[in-house]
């Protein structure tokens, strides 16, 4: 793919970090709708014990997302990327041996540490990749690959499981990990060392500089959490079959169609153009699910939501990297995604709550409403003193 006149984007290293990133996130995104079930059915565990094993793994990736940096500024940038990877990849294979809800549980956490750190690492060489003059193009690409990794996972994890057995799907998981690995070795990775100071500071671990951003994620984040965890219960609960098996289908296509034009959009018009589309998109999506209980309604919002957020996260993410230094990149990453994992996380814990206590429809309207709030969240610290 050529842009004359442009710096270019499509080189051999950039390539190579696309499938890395599609292939670390294929066995990240399976686990999150197999391993409750796997918890239940093949450990006998308890409700409760299932609802923590997602939430085990995105603890350990906040705590380890932000000591990327430190990492790479002692070991170097490529030894941290190639050992967090192996040990991520190697982490699959232990459950294979895990006959106990607490051996799980541990190979959990120790699995989110090792994915937070490769993640942080891999995401950030690619944004060091991406021409600035291209940032949110080159950056929209990568987060196309992190999302047809979130789709492609739970299709391909629940059919293994159903199919061959609980096992099948570890065993594929290592084995795809270690693919992405495999492309990983084939990229030129510099032996660089960020600067970090030695003392253990905010600073050192978290950019300044995109924390408004990251937390304008992490309230879209809560949202999304809540969409992924409770809407195929709540579909189920109003026998809406077709619901249940297409959601999540076409919120997946709706998002990847959004971030491969986000990129472009961003670049030429700027970030006023994307956000808020973006923020309005999504909490449509919301005040639709919570108010329109049919087939229609529910696929309808399915795919506002998906473009919504497939606009919101990378342009907001291009934001963040935009507004902080070029040698913080992997604090910008660590930052920026720690919230977004925490407010999916946080979403599913604390929406759990809300739906008990006030139903599906009251939640997701509420959702919508803390959406849109986002809008004015971006104009007052962004849109209302332009600084780029």
């Amino acid at each position: 793919m050529t842009h004359t006149g442009k710096e270019p984007l499509w080189t051999r290293p950039f390539t190579l970090t696309m499938v890395g990133i599609l292939f670390l996130f294929i066995p990240f995104a399976l686990y999150l709708p197999v391993l409750p079930v796997y918890l239940l059915k093949g450990l006998h565990s308890s409700m409760e014990a299932a609802g923590a094993v997602n939430g085990v793994f995105l603890a350990a990736a906040v705590l380890f997302r932000v000591q990327t940096a430190r990492f790479e500024a002692r070991f170097g940038v490529r030894r941290v990327l190639l050992v967090s990877g192996f040990l991520f990849m190697a982490t699959n294979v232990l459950y294979l041996a895990a006959t106990t809800v607490t051996g799980v549980m541990l190979i959990r956490f120790l699995s989110g540490a090792l994915f937070a750190v490769v993640n942080t690492s891999i995401y950030a060489l690619g944004s060091r990749l991406v021409p600035m003059s291209r940032k949110g193009e080159g950056l929209a690409y990568l987060t196309t690959m992190v999302l047809a990794g979130s789709a492609f996972g739970p299709y391909i994890g629940l059919n293994l499981s159903h199919v061959y057995g609980y096992h099948a799907v570890f065993i594929f998981s290592a084995l795809i990990s270690l693919l992405g690995l495999l492309f990983v070795c084939a990229i030129a990775i510099p032996e660089e060392r960020p600067h970090v100071q030695a003392r253990f500071s905010f600073v050192d671990l978290f950019e300044v500089k995109a924390i408004p951003a990251s937390l304008m994620v992490l309230v879209l984040a809560i949202a999304y959490g809540g969409v992924l965890t409770f809407v195929a219960v709540y579909a189920t609960e109003l026998r809406l079959p077709l619901v249940v098996d297409y959601f999540f289908v076409v919120m997946a296509v709706a998002s990847v169609a959004a971030r491969l034009a986000t990129g472009r959009m961003y670049d030429r018009l700027g970030p006023d153009a994307v956000i808020y589309p973006a923020i309005i998109l999504m909490a449509g999506g919301l005040l639709l699910l919570g108010g329109i209980q049919t087939t229609a309604g529910m696929l309808s919002a399915a795919a506002m939501i998906g473009v919504g957020y497939g606009m919101a996260v990378p342009g907001i993410q291009t934001l963040a990297v935009q507004l902080s230094p070029a040698n913080r990149s992997s604090a910008v990453t660590a930052t920026f995604f720690s919230c977004l994992d925490g407010g999916i996380g946080l979403g599913a814990y604390l929406l759990g709550w809300g739906i008990h206590a006030f139903g599906y429809p009251a939640v997701y309207l509420l959702l919508g409403a803390l959406t849109l709030g986002c809008t004015l969240l971006y104009y007052a610290m962004y849109a209302r003193k332009r600084r780029w």
